[in-house]
């Protein structure tokens, strides 16, 4: 399946150009009738915050992260799935405060939103083929479940229209609304048509987080069928743990490997080791071989001591767990690599994680690309 569309020559730059150009149009007219408060330039926002999130998936089929295929195509044509795009791009192009304030996080840190998280992955589930496993399970937060069931488009429908009961009794009419609400819609929009503004040239400027979005979009879409594929999630604070000798340690880091393939894992080995300020501590952990059965999860401890657990959760000190392991499959001629690296947030209480997933041909040596999640904070 091609995946990539040749820019230099693909007729979607010209699409694009178009998609934003009338965007923008649209939202001038919204500009022009946002100061009599007209219901009707909340309807004009939202088509053009649409228009935007078309030029929007435009640029990320020609940039290969998503591929042409059918169900995108319809994508294009779907309010709803364009305004669940639109929370993805609100994200990519916060207003001044959130901006900072995710600057002044430092690098390294995960700033990935629930909600943002759940609108890629109902957007993914949308345009996956047939069969292929989708991981995350179900997305839970309201912001963006709300907007793929349709809220969202039905505020544009009330703004344009005389809704009407199944008695044909008048429900709603479109009515001025407060100006504060016309002009938080503006805003965004003018937000969104920054953001592709250079898209009428056929490329982005730099983003804040885009990397991110594309590392979690590959994540995604990557094809998780026909292989073996653990994930390791759910790092928390567990204890007490007895060890085989009869030794209590009254605190530990608990992780989950889970299978969510069809086909079991074997030879899976590694080590993990916990970082206090980016220093080793001990004591650090090797995994001898071991299997896990197609759609199965198994539990492992990193033991703690008293200090180090005392220092992990206080806001002075940066705690960090690294896991790395390997595995095969029922066939010894591919080897894969999973590696996470999770952080304690003290103020929300959890781990935010980062988790990294590569396969390579033991008989070729050829490694393929490495795809990455980042689990979203749900605190």
């Amino acid at each position: 399946m091609n995946t990539k569309i040749d820019t230099h020559k693909s007729p979607l730059l010209k699409s694009m150009k178009a998609c934003v150009e009338n965007g923008q149009r649209l939202y001038q007219d919204a500009e022009w009738l946002g100061s009599d408060r007209s219901a009707t330039a909340i309807a004009l926002c939202i088509l053009a915050q649409e228009e935007f999130a078309k030029a929007f998936l435009l640029h990320l089929v020609c940039e290969g992260i998503i591929p042409w295929t059918a169900k995108v195509r319809e994508s294009l044509h779907n309010h709803k799935h364009k305004q669940v795009i639109g929370l993805i791009m609100e994200w990519l192009s916060p207003p001044n405060d959130a901006f900072w304030a995710r600057m002044a996080l430092g690098p390294g840190i995960p700033t990935l939103p629930g909600h943002v998280a759940d609108a890629m992955i109902l957007y993914v589930e949308k345009v996956l083929p047939q069969g292929h496993i989708s991981y995350p399970p179900a997305p839970v937060d309201p912001i963006a479940r709300n907007v793929a069931h349709g809220e969202r488009d039905k505020i544009k429908q009330d703004a344009l229209y005389v809704r009407l009961s199944e008695d044909g009794e008048v429900i709603s009419v479109p009515c001025p609304l407060a100006a504060e609400t016309v002009e938080a819609e503006l805003e965004k929009t003018k937000r969104l048509s920054d953001l592709v503004d250079p898209l009428r040239e056929g490329a982005l400027v730099p983003v804040l987080d885009y990397d991110l979005l594309v590392q979690t979009m590959r994540f995604l879409l990557l094809d998780k069928r026909d292989r073996p594929f653990l994930l390791l999630e759910e790092s928390k604070f567990g204890g007490p743990v007895t060890c085989s000798d009869g030794t209590i340690w009254l605190h530990s880091i608990d992780v989950r490997f889970q299978n969510i393939s069809n086909e079991k894992a074997t030879h899976v080995s590694g080590h993990a080791a916990a970082f206090l300020d980016e220093q080793l501590v001990k004591p650090s952990s090797l995994f001898n071989e071991f299997t896990l059965d197609p759609y199965t999860a198994a539990r492992w401890s990193l033991l703690l001591s008293e200090q180090t657990y005392a220092s992990g959760i206080s806001p002075s000190h940066k705690f960090q767990v690294y896991i790395n392991i390997e595995y095969y499959g029922t066939l010894s001629d591919r080897k894969y690599q999973a590696h996470m690296w999770s952080t304690y947030d003290p103020i929300a209480g959890t781990f935010r994680e980062t988790f990294t997933d590569l396969q390579e041909s033991v008989i070729g040596g050829s490694q393929s690309l490495e795809t990455k999640w980042t689990h979203p904070s749900r605190g």
